[in-house]
């Protein structure tokens, strides 16, 4: 019995917490979320959209505004 329960909870704790890994793919959905706001020419900006821009998107981290140049 003592070895069960010391198994679950070895495998409680290990399981149990954010791993580097998960921290690496929210990095890469960030990334992509930027990468796609310049490729179409924008770029990303704290708040609403300067006058001269237009709201194309979002870039990812703190939901900052992806802004392009009208033309």
């Amino acid at each position: 019995m003592k070895t069960l329960c010391s198994l679950l909870l070895i495998g409680c704790l290990l399981f149990s917490y954010d791993t580097p890994v998960v921290g690496e793919l929210k990095h890469l959905g960030m990334t992509a979320e930027t990468e796609w706001c310049r490729l179409f020419e924008g770029f990303c900006h704290d708040k609403n959209c300067p006058p001269p821009t237009s709201h194309v998107g979002s870039c990812h981290p703190e939901k900052r505004s992806c802004c392009k140049d009208r033309r």
